[in-house]
């Protein structure tokens, strides 16, 4: 076996990898990574200088990747699949991803079958700001008293992008709101996701536009008590970049942001995603 360790971070959320660049491809690694992305939720590998081809490799040895078509820039990065994270973006709707980040949101709320994991490479981290923070909605939803878990069950939700871009751009048009739907057109998910591995989470965070209760109206202010529960101190972990780190979590079970940053302060990022075999229900 490869020389693999895993370190608790928390007792709720994440934990330390060490393990070679060398060895992380090889005698089982990506299946004990794979393993333990369901225990810890959220895997920091620090100063691991991971290549990009060896992240697209690593990524499709955790299950099989998905090309960052929408996201591609015509970088070598994007050649390869890989989504480049960075303020540094001519293109407008390229920006409009980049700083939708800086809200809380689970990657693939806009398909049926959202990604698995997320790899998360530090090329130049921020000169200021910039840092990753996650929230582990297993363990959110698990605190819930039942009295709430009840209240809870068989909600909707919408999920759009309209819903993000309200937040980054206040001054928007009809125009904007027409290309975002164009994008990520409303889509309907359950607000409580019980899932295969026998957790559940609540599809929450900044792409959820609305609740929609049994009679199809609207439920005013739950999405922000259910966000304001899901991201106190005691679900989260915030990690601080430095180059070369990686970091993967297990989407399905995660909110996750990024913290701030201008353009000015440099930060460039590879992300890469295991595609889903999970259809929400």
């Amino acid at each position: 076996m490869a020389s693999i360790t895993f370190e608790p971070i928390s007792g709720e959320l994440g934990a330390t990898v060490r393990v070679s660049a060398d060895d992380i491809l090889t005698n089982g690694s990506p299946r004990e990574i794979r393993n333990a992305l369901d225990v810890f939720g959220v895997l920091v590998f620090p100063h691991l200088y991971l290549s990009d081809e060896d992240l697209v490799s690593l990524t499709n040895a955790l299950g099989e990747m998905e090309p960052a078509r929408t996201t591609a820039d015509g970088s070598r990065a994007a050649a390869l699949g890989i989504y480049r994270i960075a303020l540094d973006k001519q293109n407008s709707s390229q920006r409009e991803y980049v700083e939708g980040n800086n809200f809380w949101h689970m990657d693939g709320t806009s398909y049926r079958v959202p990604g698995k994991a997320t790899l998360l490479k530090c090329i130049t981290p921020a000169a200021a700001g910039g840092d990753t923070e996650f929230a582990h909605l297993f363990a959110a939803y698990d605190a819930l008293p039942q009295a709430k878990k009840q209240q809870l069950e068989g909600l909707r939700v919408i999920h759009c992008l309209e819903a993000v871009g309200r937040k980054f751009k206040p001054d928007h048009t009809e125009e904007d709101i027409r290309r975002w739907n164009a994008v990520f057109p409303p889509t309907e998910h359950p607000l409580v996701w019980k899932q295969s591995c026998g957790r559940t989470s609540l599809l929450i965070g900044s792409t959820a536009q609305c609740i929609v209760d049994k009679n199809g109206d609207t439920v005013p202010a739950l999405l922000e008590d259910l966000l304001e529960w899901s991201t106190q101190p005691r679900f989260t972990y915030r990690h601080q970049w430095r180059q070369g780190d990686l970091v993967i979590w297990n989407n399905p079970g995660l909110l996750h942001r990024s913290h701030p940053y201008t353009e000015a302060a440099g930060r460039i990022m590879h992300r890469t995603t295991v595609k889903g075999t999970e259809e929400i229900a």
